[in-house]
């Protein structure tokens, strides 16, 4: 997808996005992690917009620490198939605010900055049965693209 810039002229929306783990520790010592993505080119801007949103919510600023910022391709479809992953700890607020719906409760939360670290695209097809076609696509472009090219080097005898 392209679009018009006022300096730059046409220019190339990057395909990639951000993968994003915060910690929030609320006013009563209570820890929840925020697992989300966003296309912005620092974390740091959707941390800021979730704690004004929090903010207007709740009338304080919690302890927020960016635990996780990752460079991914197909952002949206990791973090589906990370809220997937933490479904059975996902934290639901009283009140709403922007970004309320991706929190989860008592974490291990070296265990999942790990599973993030060592993330690979293949993981998005382990146990799908039902994919769109778009999905499965995306997901194998960003397989190939990811994939290490072999050395032809590599391919020659030794001796």
């Amino acid at each position: 997808m392209t679009f018009f810039s006022k300096d730059k002229g046409l220019v190339q929306k990057s395909k990639y996005g951000r993968l994003y783990v915060f910690k929030f520790t609320l006013d009563n010592n209570i820890v929840v992690h925020k697992v989300g993505m966003c296309h912005s080119a620092r974390a740091l801007d959707r941390m800021m917009e979730v704690l004004r949103g929090f903010f207007k919510a709740y009338r304080y600023v919690p302890r927020c620490e960016l635990r996780r910022d990752k460079k991914i391709l197909i952002p949206r479809l990791v973090e589906k198939h990370m809220h997937g992953l933490l479904e059975e700890w996902s934290h639901t607020f009283d009140k709403k605010f922007d970004g309320s719906t991706e929190f989860f409760f008592n974490l291990d939360e070296e265990a999942l900055l790990e599973y993030l670290d060592d993330f690979t695209y293949n993981e998005l097809l382990v146990g799908k049965t039902v994919m769109k076609e778009t999905e499965l696509a995306s997901i194998l472009e960003a397989i190939d693209t990811v994939k290490p090219k072999k050395d032809p080097k590599l391919d020659e005898i030794p001796f």
